[in-house]
């Protein structure tokens, strides 16, 4: 009898070792994410936020038990650098996030310090450059690539003819790599052109505008935002019969309001489902409508942020299952991130390369037909 307790106490105490030795579930993991949800490019964040709002729902519906719970929480930083941190760390202090998301360059690089002291991986989903790709190994980029997108542009321009260029853009990282990588190539191909940083919030653009009619421009960048509707309706109130480019942002219906019209005809380099997996994104953008009973006028970035997050979403579905117990989710994350190859997604298969970047997804040329409405150039 007493052989027998003692082997059942032996018993006991070595599953209890077990089990003390097992690696704990994780049951919920919280994810932020930092966008413009106000004041400028708000296309650059509703309609984001609920993208991933969507690819979350999705994942929580059909999870198995030992998948982890996904909360999202969002912060609207205005687009505006110095209140990236705040948002961040306000993220952390209510909701304890192990993963941020955000779409401004200049927010990205102001919660570099805190992500590495705090172990918290960062994606950003609209915006990959080598700017970006020099900060640290906690940042992600699973976006089109910013000088790829500009440098396209640079080559319409060189494939029209057009001898002299003036390229204006918006004083934030994402327009002036743009507008250098743009700089870059016309020079390359012995295009006269001139770089010019405006004013943030500035709406009046006549004296640059004259001076460059003066000096018989035949070309006009506008990397920017809605302010640079007023822009293009005061270069044709000048008289300026010169085409018109611009960026990925000219789908805002403010922009149009703003150029009264003028900005029909504009050529700009954007992503529609033609240029991913078009039954993919097709399936996205209807399941988008019945979410949230609307199409955004903006399509690629909603699709960026749901591939985004999707890929996230991919890898810590297999935590419990995959990372060790002396493992931080940190590090177990960012190597599973690291070794994402031809992720299929809506806008086409998406690969993360050595320095956090991605490739996968590119833009194409397109020319505003009318308010919210762009036709593919053909060439």
């Amino acid at each position: 009898m007493i052989l027998k307790k003692r082997l059942i106490f032996l018993l006991v105490s070595f599953i209890t070792i077990l089990t003390g030795c097992s690696n704990p579930e994780i049951n919920e993991i919280n994810i932020g994410f930092i966008g413009p949800l106000s004041t400028r490019a708000t296309d650059l964040g509703i309609a984001p936020s609920q993208a991933m709002q969507l690819a979350v729902e999705k994942y929580n519906s059909s999870k198995t038990e030992n998948q982890p719970t996904i909360n999202l929480f969002i912060e609207d930083d205005k687009w505006e650098k110095q209140l990236a941190l705040p948002a961040y760390e306000k993220l952390r202090k209510e909701h304890n996030i192990d993963i941020v998301f955000i779409s401004n360059t200049d927010g990205t690089i102001e919660i570099q310090d805190k992500i590495m002291e705090d172990g918290v991986i960062a994606i950003n989903p609209l915006n990959n450059d080598k700017l970006l790709s020099s900060l640290n190994k906690n940042t992600f980029k699973i976006a089109k690539s910013t000088e790829e997108a500009h440098k396209a542009l640079g080559i319409r321009l060189i494939e029209l003819g057009l001898k002299k260029t003036l390229i204006l853009h918006y004083p934030n990282d994402f327009m002036t790599i743009g507008g250098n990588a743009m700089k870059d190539i016309l020079t390359e191909n012995g295009i006269e052109n001139k770089l010019i940083e405006v004013a943030k919030n500035q709406t009046d653009f006549i004296e640059i505008l004259k001076n460059a009619k003066e000096e018989e421009t035949e070309a006009y960048v506008f990397l920017g935002y809605r302010d640079f509707g007023f822009a293009m309706k005061q270069a044709r109130d000048l008289g300026i019969e010169a085409p018109f480019f611009g960026s990925t942002t000219l789908l805002d219906s403010v922009f149009f309001s703003n150029s009264e019209g003028a900005i029909i005809g504009t050529e700009c380099t954007f992503f529609t489902p033609l240029d991913g997996n078009y039954i993919l994104a097709s399936e996205f953008l209807n399941d988008y409508k019945k979410r949230f009973d609307y199409t955004p006028f903006s399509i690629w970035p909603p699709m960026q942020a749901f591939d985004a997050m999707n890929i996230v979403l991919n890898e810590v579905k297999m935590v419990n299952e995959d990372k060790n117990k002396d493992e931080t989710l940190e590090n177990w994350l960012r190597n599973r991130l690291f070794k994402v190859r031809y992720y299929q997604g809506v806008c086409g298969n998406i690969s993360i390369t050595e320095d956090g970047s991605s490739r996968g997804i590119y833009f194409s040329l397109y020319k505003v037909e009318s308010d919210g409405k762009l036709i593919k150039i053909k060439r």
